[in-house]
């Protein structure tokens, strides 16, 4: 394996080595469990999936030069593929291990030293995936914004933070599409190959991420994170200025965050 995609570190945070609350690590250690069975299934999905697809398009190749190159990346993930879960749930324990860390930016490149014109060729095929990415990312996001909003606001009383946005929590498509690109790397595929992977981790996961995020946020309410947290929105009313200001939402009344998890 190239010394350019090593394999998450063995020192990756974990659940057991972070100072968090026995409750706290308990519910955590609990969206574990459930996110990586189902989270394993849908990337075996997604793997064999993308597999089929290399080889079609090796098919339908109009030169033996672009076939050769379909039918190589095939080999190479047919090689590869055994490392992609387990390199992904590293990633996804890590995620959830540091929710009380403080945010930090997330690295592109790391430790590679690269010249002028490397530079500029890896600046390029860095924003060309992240485009894909973020694509990705925001269309299962907008599908999902409402229980998206709630598993933030719960992750928030987990983590004793402000609520977690979108982008930030730790089982959000964001952070699913990060954890996706850095567990990949041992795929060792061409930025074309890694672009069709992402958009085909999309199709896997769309269908089934709804009931996923709702599952956690009901899992976490049984077990008394923010219960009675709903999101009601606010809806104008033409006498708000002469009455009085307009109720806010459930979700972020004072009383919404009563029900903590942060106490060991």
């Amino acid at each position: 394996m190239p010394a350019s995609a090593p394999p998450p570190h063995a020192s990756a945070p974990t659940l057991a080595s972070r100072p968090l609350p026995d409750r706290v690590r308990s519910l955590l250690g609990g969206i574990l469990e459930y996110s990586s069975d189902e989270l394993e299934r849908t990337l075996v999905g997604m793997l064999n999936e993308f597999e089929q697809q290399l080889f079609k398009y090796a098919e339908q190749a109009r030169s033996n030069v672009v076939q050769s190159r379909w039918l190589e990346a095939q080999r190479l993930v047919k090689r590869t593929r055994p490392d992609l879960v387990p390199r992904f749930l590293v990633l996804l324990e890590a995620e959830l291990a540091t929710i009380k860390d403080p945010p930090g930016p997330k690295a592109l490149i790391g430790g590679l030293r690269l010249n002028r014109d490397e530079l500029a060729l890896v600046d390029n095929l860095e924003l060309d995936e992240s485009t894909v990415l973020s694509e990705v990312a925001g269309r299962v996001e907008v599908r999902n914004s409402l229980p998206l909003y709630l598993l933030g606001q719960r992750f928030g009383v987990l983590a004793g933070k402000p609520a977690f946005d979108a982008e930030t929590v730790p089982v959000g498509p964001h952070a699913l599409c990060r954890m996706l690109r850095q567990a990949s790397e041992c795929l060792e595929l061409s930025g074309e190959h890694r672009a069709l992977l992402y958009r085909t981790f999309e199709r896997h996961l769309s269908p089934l991420y709804t009931t996923f995020i709702e599952s956690i946020n009901t899992y976490l309410s049984r077990h008394g994170v923010l219960p009675n947290l709903n999101y009601v929105p606010v809806r104008a009313r033409p006498t708000a200025t002469t009455t009085g200001p307009a109720r806010r939402p459930t979700g972020e009344t004072a009383g919404g965050t009563a029900a903590g998890a942060g106490g060991g």
